[in-house]
């Protein structure tokens, strides 16, 4: 099915500025020009509403084709108001010329409604029209501003509220929007709108669902289970705690399949890299075993008990290598090698990693336990090698 040649002609070449520029154009060829579209459009919704095709895929054809015509002929029209303007602009029936140019514009759009109604799959793919993308785009965009005004009054997260509105700002500016980008924007924005209390996590889990598929927003989440692997020092505790964040997200997953059946691409990568990460922590606590075992009989390799918490041990280890007791070399290897052959109540297999983070990022508590580990130890000396008087 095509829209119908009278009316395509209509639009490429009886309406055309060029042509209407010399001409002076009758109250009645007016009311034709409007009588006209009214009746080519009304026909065309006509046939598309009896349209019966025994064969499926020739029906959908059929109907994409008519919908890239009449987008097409939509898009002619409204180059006719910004590209040809100033060839009718200062035409003596000027404001007629463009109030039948909007009225064509706006029974075409009527068409494509029409079609979309009865034909909904064929919507999704389908480019918004010149005509309707700036209407379009101010409605997203005064959505955005209310989850700007939102997130003003009550902040969730600076970072993820920057992320959250450039990357719906570029989605709105990107390229060809198609209906299916409207709608998902309309629909994710409606669901932040509609949080009476917005946290961190709600918000993530929101975006997760919505599919907010962004490199940028991949970067956030895998960031910030990198940060909050950091702060366990203890690899079967990082295992647990990636399996505790794969089971939330497969518990997003699994809610969300019961309203719409599908995995979404974001949900895929997020879920890969927990696998991939916990098969890598798994793979390190299995190699430290090896590497204990293999070591057991010689006393270099002897695994020995530390009774201080990982971030003093840390802190411990940093202080000897600031005063140049260790020498300051091969960093990452030298934290290797003692959470290798060191462990503690709370960890028994201490990562490198976290021990090393743990040296520099002091807490005030930590300096302060190990201000008091260090006076024992000087009375210590002093009560044992007589060393009280000497400075």
């Amino acid at each position: 099915m095509n829209v119908t040649t009278a009316l395509q002609l209509f639009v490429r070449d009886s309406i055309n500025p060029l042509k209407l520029a010399d001409q002076t154009i009758s109250k009645e060829e007016f009311s034709k020009w409007k009588s006209f579209l009214i009746g080519e459009t009304a026909t065309i919704k006509l046939n598309i509403q009896t349209l019966n095709t025994v064969q499926h895929y020739k029906e959908v054809r059929e109907i994409q084709t008519l919908v890239s015509q009449a987008g097409l002929l939509s898009n002619t029209v409204s180059r006719y108001m910004t590209k040809y303007l100033p060839v009718w602009e200062k035409h003596a029936q000027a404001h007629e010329i463009k109030v039948h140019y909007l009225l064509t514009c706006t029974a075409i759009e009527d068409l494509l409604t029409a079609i979309y109604e009865l034909y909904p799959a064929n919507a999704a793919k389908a480019k918004v029209t010149l005509f309707a993308l700036p209407q379009v785009k101010m409605e997203i965009r005064q959505s955005l501003f209310r989850l700007c005004l939102n997130f003003k009054a009550a902040p969730v997260d600076p970072e993820l509220e920057d992320l959250v509105l450039t990357g719906i700002s570029q989605l709105i500016n990107k390229k060809n929007l198609v209906n299916s980008d409207c709608s998902y924007l309309v629909n994710l924005l409606g669901k932040l709108l509609t949080l009476t209390t917005a946290d961190k996590q709600t918000t993530i889990e929101i975006l997760i669902l919505n599919n907010f598929n962004l490199p940028e927003f991949f970067l956030y989440c895998v960031n910030n289970w990198q940060r909050a692997m950091a702060e366990i020092p203890g690899l079967h505790e990082q295992k647990e705690m990636l399996l505790r964040e794969k089971n939330k997200l497969y518990d997003l997953q699994l809610n969300k399949a019961r309203a719409a059946p599908g995995t979404s691409e974001l949900y895929q990568d997020l879920d890969h890299f927990l696998s991939e990460k916990y098969a890598f922590v798994k793979e390190l606590v299995k190699l430290r075993r090896e590497a204990v075992k293999d070591l057991a009989a010689a006393k270099a390799g002897a695994r020995y008990q530390i009774n201080l918490p990982v971030p003093q041990f840390g802190l411990f280890i940093r202080m000897q290598i600031e005063r140049g007791l260790l020498v300051k070399e091969n960093i990452g290897e030298l934290f290797g090698f003692f959470a290798t052959h060191f462990y503690t109540a709370n960890a028994p297999f201490i990562s490198a990693e976290s021990l090393q983070k743990k040296s520099t990022d002091v807490e005030f508590s930590t300096a302060q336990k190990m201000k008091g580990h260090l006076i024992g130890m000087l009375n210590w000396l002093n009560a044992n090698y007589n060393l009280s008087n000497y400075n």
